[in-house]
């Protein structure tokens, strides 16, 4: 069980860092066909980028479609290497290119700690968040957990159906049915897989250039229930049909995974959300509610909100708060 499990994890690891490539999630229909799919496409795909595909024997099917067989065991060394080589000469962000903008960028990362691929979709999502503090650039960055991967062996203690969802409505809207991890999101319109470094870097310079069309003020007060906030929000600007999404995110302590395809890692995110409300912007100002889970401490969390289009998807403005002070922390 769990070499099979290791050789799983392997793949997929393989696969996502070479090529880019996503695996289709477990929920879908006929996911064990949609896999052995995926994994061939996958395959070829890694032949080509290796210069291994005179190498594979294949086996075609009448329609033409060639499956390529590999072992991984011979693959890996040099598929590892070359993505390493790879990733050090493209991943590098650049601050000096964006450090006049104006504009702003969120990005979304829907990522689990049931994932295999998800730590560096992580520690890219905590340098993008570095890097903007760092030259002052409106850049808000939230991380979604997810909860398909839940039946790996590791139960992600910040995944939920909610988030799942938001990723599938984000799918949908794009046509599509498949959902993947780690995927990011920026600006609500720009997705690819979140790892990939130099396509952030692209996405959040396109969407730093472009005028910020709503203006979001924020105040956050203690809610009448012990574990609630009170968000009071108003909105400058175009709000027809528009929708403000709100979310509580927390930067928690780092903590192991002890089984699952990350066991035995330590696992570190920024901005985790762990509540999320959305409201129509019909009037343009109003409160919002949102419970506080216990383990959320003020002196790490905050509020972000985020205006957007249901239609378009496109992200217009955005702010954040800080939580109010809590006696003891």
């Amino acid at each position: 069980m769990s070499g099979t499990f290791s050789r799983v994890a392997a793949q997929r690891v393989l696969c996502r860092k070479v090529t880019g490539h996503f695996f289709p999630a477990p929920n879908l229909p006929f996911y064990p066909l949609l896999l052995s799919i995926s994994n061939s496409i996958c395959f070829t795909r890694l032949a080509v980028i290796l210069k291994f595909d005179r190498l594979l024997p294949r086996v075609c099917s009448a329609s033409g479609f060639c499956w390529s067989v590999v072992l991984f065991s011979l693959a890996w060394p040099a598929a590892d290497a070359l993505a390493q080589t790879g990733s050090r000469a493209r991943n590098q962000v650049n601050p000096s290119e964006t450090k006049q903008a104006t504009g702003i960028a969120v990005v979304e990362l829907f990522t689990s700690q049931g994932c295999s691929s998800c730590p560096p979709a992580d520690a890219a999502l905590e340098q993008i968040a570095s890097v903007a503090a760092k030259n002052e650039l409106s850049v808000f960055v939230l991380s979604f957990h997810v909860d398909y991967w839940d039946h790996l062996g590791w139960k992600d203690p910040y995944g939920d159906a909610v988030y799942s969802n938001r990723q599938r409505s984000y799918a949908r809207a794009n046509g599509s049915d498949q959902i993947y991890t780690p995927q990011m999101i920026v600006s609500g319109t720009t997705e690819f897989v979140g790892s990939d470094k130099a396509k952030a870097h692209a996405a959040i310079t396109k969407s730093l250039g472009k005028p910020q069309r709503t203006r979001v003020t924020l105040g956050v007060e203690k809610g009448s229930a012990a574990d609630s906030l009170k968000v009071q929000y108003g909105i400058a600007g175009a709000t027809d049909g528009m929708v403000l999404n709100v979310a509580l995110v927390q930067t928690p302590k780092s903590n192991k995974a002890p089984r699952g395809e990350n066991a035995g890692r330590e696992l570190q995110h920024i901005n985790v959300v762990r509540a999320f409300e959305i409201v129509q912007l019909e009037p343009s100002s109003g409160t919002v509610t949102l419970q506080v889970p216990d383990d959320v401490h003020a002196s790490e969390a905050m509020v972000i909100a985020y205006v957007q289009s249901p239609k378009s998807l496109a992200v217009t403005g955005v702010a954040s708060a800080k939580l109010p002070k809590v006696a003891g922390e």
